[in-house]
C-alpha cells in the first residue's frame, strides 16, 4: 500500500504529500464550501451558515474523539491524547448535531433546510475522509483472498491488528491481504453525496434529505461492519459492535422521521406551509435567518 500519492525529494515540500491529515483538512473545507454553496442556492445568503460552521468543525472534531474514547476508552497518561487516528464518524456526526441544536436554543434558525443543504456535504466529506483513511492504514478490513485485497506495511493500525491478533510474525514487513473497507466506504460516500443532492435538487419537504442519508449510511454501516477488523472495545448490546449499536439506533430514528414526513405529506397543506422546493414561505425573507 502506498501511504501517499507521491514522494517529494525536496523535504522543504513535504507539506504537499496528501497524507490522512490532508485528507482531513480538505474534507472539511470541501464539505463546508459545498455547503455554503447550496445554503446560498437555497436561502440567498451565506452568513448564517458560515455561522453554524464556525461552530459545528470543533464540535465534529471533539465528537469525533469522544466516541472514539467510548468505545476503546481513555488514555491512561494525557500526553498525545488528541492523536489523529483515534477518531469515531458517529461521533463528528453527533457533535455537528448537538452543536448546531444548542445554536438553534439560542436563536432558531430554518433547521431542517440547513441540515438538507449539508447531507451532501457530509456524504462528501466521508469520500474523502475514508481515503485518508486508507492513506493511513486505519479503519481496514478483515483478511481476504480476493484479488483487490491490500496489504499495508508496518507502523499502520491493519499491521499491529493482525500483528496483535497473531495472523502475522513480528518479521513480516507487510500485512495479510485485507478488505479495504476503508474505499468501500469512501465510494459508498461518493454515491449518497450524488443521490442526495439529486434529492436536494427535487425540493422534497424538510428533513427528507438529510434523514434519508443518516438512514442510507446507517444501513451501510451496520451491514459492513463484519468486514472491518476494528470492531473491538464496547459492545453495548453484547453481540452488536459498538458502531451497530449507534447504526440500529440513527436508523430507527430516520425511518421514524421519514414516515412522520411521508405522512404528514399526505395530508392538507397548511397555511405557511412548504413549497414547491421544500422551504417554508417565510424563511427566504429572514424572518428565521438569525446570525450567531
Amino acid at each position: 500500500m502506498r501511504q501517499v500519492y507521491l514522494q517529494l525529494s525536496d523535504p522543504d515540500l513535504h507539506w504537499l504529500i496528501p497524507d490522512f491529515q490532508f485528507m482531513l483538512v480538505a474534507a472539511i473545507v470541501g464539505a463546508s464550501l459545498l455547503t455554503l454553496l447550496l445554503w446560498k442556492q437555497r436561502m440567498g445568503e451565506t452568513r448564517t451558515a458560515c455561522d453554524l460552521l464556525f461552530w459545528g468543525i470543533p464540535g465534529l472534531l471533539i465528537g469525533c474523539k469522544l466516541f472514539y474514547f467510548a468505545q476503546f476508552g481513555f488514555p491512561s497518561t494525557l500526553p498525545g491524547w488528541w492523536r489523529s487516528e483515534g477518531l469515531a464518524l458517529y461521533g463528528g456526526l453527533f457533535g455537528l448535531v448537538a452543536v448546531w441544536t444548542a445554536c438553534y436554543i439560542v436563536r432558531p434558525f430554518p433547521a431542517l433546510s440547513f441540515l438538507d443543504c449539508a447531507a451532501p456535504a457530509l456524504a462528501a466529506g466521508l469520500f474523502l475522509g475514508r481515503i485518508g483513511c486508507y492513506l493511513a492504514g486505519c479503519n481496514g478490513g478483515i483478511p481476504t483472498d480476493l484479488a483487490w485485497g491490500v496489504s499495508f506495511p508496518k507502523g499502520t493500525a491493519v499491521y499491529a491488528h493482525q500483528l496483535q491478533a497473531g495472523l502475522i510474525a513480528g518479521g513480516y514487513d507487510r500485512s495479510e491481504p485485507v478488505h479495504p473497507t476503508q474505499l468501500y466506504e469512501s465510494l459508498f460516500g461518493l454515491i449518497i453525496a450524488v443521490l442526495l443532492w439529486l434529492l436536494w435538487r427535487q425540493g422534497v419537504r424538510r428533513g427528507v434529505v438529510f434523514f434519508s442519508g443518516l438512514l442510507w449510511y446507517s444501513i451501510y454501516r451496520f451491514a459492513t461492519e463484519p468486514l472491518r477488523s476494528d470492531t473491538g472495545g464496547f459492545h453495548p448490546f453484547g453481540f452488536l459492535t459498538f458502531s451497530q449499536a449507534i447504526s440500529l439506533i440513527v436508523g430507527l430514528a430516520a425511518v421514524y422521521f421519514l414516515v412522520r414526513t411521508h405522512a404528514a405529506s399526505t395530508g392538507h397543506s397548511k397555511p405557511g406551509g412548504i413549497s414547491a422546493r421544500g422551504v417554508h414561505s417565510d424563511e427566504r425573507n429572514g424572518t428565521e435567518a438569525h446570525h450567531f
